[in-house]
C-alpha cells in the first residue's frame, strides 16, 4: 500500500504526515478544503469539497489508504446548542459519509478515521480510558467525531473497503495549536507561573508518536475494522508540562511557584473561567496499550523530553 490520501493535509498534523510519508517513499495525494495557508511541508494540494463524494471517487482512483485528518477543530469558545452541533455534524459527520461513499466506489483498500479521545469524555477519575469505554461524549465536536465513527462503520459495512479509527489524546509537537499554544505562550511572557502545586495527571501525543502510528494503522491486517485509542506511555502532571516548557524555552524554573490549587480555582471563577480552569486543571488518562499489542507499536518519545523539544524547536533561549 504506497498510494496514499491525506485529507486536512495542510493543519498541524497533516503538514507533518504528508511530509512523513513523502519521505518514507509513499505516493501521496494531499488534499484540503480551501486555500491552505502554508504548503511549505506538502507540496501540491488539491483544494476539494468534502461533501462531493463524486469527484473524491475520482481522486482516490488507484488510491491505496484514505487518511481522514479533516475537521472542524474544536473551539473553547462556542457555547453548546443546537446550531453548533449542527455545524459540527455538517464538517465532520457529512463529510465523512462522502470520503467513505467515494472510497467504496473507487475500491480503496482501506479508510483511516481519525477521530478524537473526546469521543470517551473530558475527563477520567483515576481509570485511564480506553476503547472499550461506553462512549461519553460532552461537547458537540465530540459527539460529531462519535457519529462520525457510527456512520463509517455503516458506510463501509460491505465490499472491498475496510476501516480503522483512531483516538488520540491531545497532540503537541513544534507549533502545536489550540491550548497548549496558550499554555506556551504563558510560559514565554509570564514572569511567574503559580501552578506548581498542580498535580492532576495527562496523558498527551507527541506528534512523533501520532505519525509512526498513522503509518502502522494505514498498513497493519491486525487493526481492521476496530477502534484504538492512541497516546504516549507514560503521564504528565501540570506542574511537569510547564517544566518542560520553561526549559524549552530557557526559562529559569523558579518561575514555577507553588500556591493551593484552590485558590487558583477561586481566581479563575471570580473571572469567569470556571470552565477553563476545570479542562486546565482536570485528570485525562488514556491506555493505549491495546494498539500496542495489535500492532507491536511502542511510542518512542516521551513526554517530557517530547514537550521541551516542542518548545525549543520555535523557540530562542531566554533570561534565566
Amino acid at each position: 500500500m504506497n498510494r496514499i490520501a491525506v485529507t486536512g493535509a495542510s493543519g498541524f498534523v497533516g503538514r507533518s504526515l504528508v511530509s512523513r510519508l513523502r519521505r518514507d517513499g509513499f505516493q501521496v495525494l494531499a488534499m484540503t478544503r480551501g486555500k491552505p495557508s502554508d504548503t511549505s511541508c506538502t507540496g501540491l494540494i488539491y483544494c476539494v469539497n468534502y461533501r462531493d463524494a463524486s469527484l473524491l471517487a475520482r481522486l482516490f482512483t488507484g488510491i491505496d489508504v484514505v487518511i481522514h485528518l479533516a475537521a472542524r477543530a474544536h473551539v473553547a469558545s462556542e457555547v453548546n446548542s443546537v446550531g453548533t452541533l449542527e455545524l459540527y455534524r455538517s464538517a465532520n459527520v457529512a463529510c465523512l459519509v462522502s470520503i467513505a461513499q467515494a472510497a467504496r466506489n473507487a475500491c480503496v483498500r482501506r479508510v483511516l478515521f481519525v477521530s478524537s479521545i473526546g469521543v470517551n469524555g473530558s475527563f477520567t477519575k483515576g481509570k485511564p480510558f480506553t476503547e472499550a469505554d461506553i462512549p461519553a461524549p460532552s461537547e458537540p465536536y465530540a459527539l460529531s467525531k462519535l457519529e462520525a465513527e457510527l456512520a463509517l462503520a455503516v458506510q463501509l459495512a460491505d465490499g472491498p473497503t475496510d476501516w480503522v479509527i483512531l483516538r488520540p489524546t491531545l497532540v503537541y509537537g513544534p507549533g502545536c495549536p489550540g491550548n497548549l499554544a496558550r499554555l506556551i505562550r504563558l510560559a514565554s511572557s509570564s514572569p511567574i507561573l503559580p501552578f506548581r502545586a498542580l498535580h492532576s495527571r495527562r496523558t498527551m501525543l507527541s506528534l512523533d508518536n501520532f505519525l509512526d502510528a498513522l503509518l502502522i494503522a494505514a498498513v497493519h491486517p491486525a487493526v481492521s475494522r476496530r477502534t484504538f485509542v492512541v497516546s504516549d506511555d507514560h503521564d504528565i502532571d501540570v506542574s511537569g508540562i510547564l517544566e518542560a516548557f520553561l526549559q524549552g524555552l530557557g526559562r529559569g524554573g523558579w518561575r514555577l511557584l507553588s500556591v493551593p490549587p484552590f485558590l487558583i480555582g477561586l481566581f479563575f471563577q471570580l473571572f469567569g473561567k470556571k470552565i477553563l480552569w476545570q479542562k486546565f486543571s482536570g485528570e485525562l488518562l488514556v491506555d493505549s496499550s491495546a494498539f500496542q499489542s495489535a500492532t507491536g507499536w511502542v511510542p518512542a518519545v516521551c513526554p517530557r523530553e517530547g514537550l521541551r523539544l516542542a518548545v525549543s524547536a520555535s523557540a530562542a533561549p531566554s533570561d534565566v
